[in-house]
């Protein structure tokens, strides 16, 4: 930022000293020629230290550490966290409808077909339930497949 300043104070400094060269210019046929130098200093003033700016500004860029990563890294990211939501939320739809009907499970899982939510053909979920709940399987079943479209196992345990 520094190389800015000494850059604008130089612009500052060269048009100060144009502007004193020309009030002291006698009127005539070399006030032309003092006017074309002049102008090129100008030029040169601003153009030249653009040079050093552009590469202290290039070095203070390349001096951020910015760790890359690859489209495919943060789409396989995306993809691992989309279905672990997805799965998330079809357990939760499963102990609604268990919830419904009465049923308190020990345990839901959630098993697909692919670890990739674009990919998943087949969903199915597999229920824990207890002891005393043994005889509601074919009721759980049912709910399940009729109200959720899913495949279900009822195991006991768990």
């Amino acid at each position: 930022m520094s190389e800015v300043i000494v850059w604008a104070c130089s612009i500052c400094a060269g048009a100060a000293v144009c502007l004193i060269c020309e009030m002291l210019l006698p009127n005539g046929g070399i006030s032309k020629i003092v006017r074309f130098a002049v102008g090129i200093f100008m030029v040169a003033i601003i153009i030249l230290p653009l040079g050093g700016i552009v590469s202290a500004v290039t070095s203070e860029i390349n001096s951020i550490n910015i760790k890359e990563k690859s489209f495919n890294e943060l789409e396989e990211k995306a993809q691992s966290n989309g279905t672990s939501l997805a799965m998330e939320k079809v357990k939760a739809l499963v102990a609604q409808q268990l919830k419904s009907i009465g049923v308190t499970p020990n345990k839901i899982e959630i098993k697909t077909d692919s670890d990739k939510l674009t990919d998943i053909k087949g969903i199915e979920s597999v229920i824990y339930i207890s002891e005393e709940d043994r005889g509601q399987g074919f009721k759980i079943k049912n709910t399940i497949k009729n109200n959720l479209g899913l495949d279900c196992k009822v195991l006991v345990g768990g």
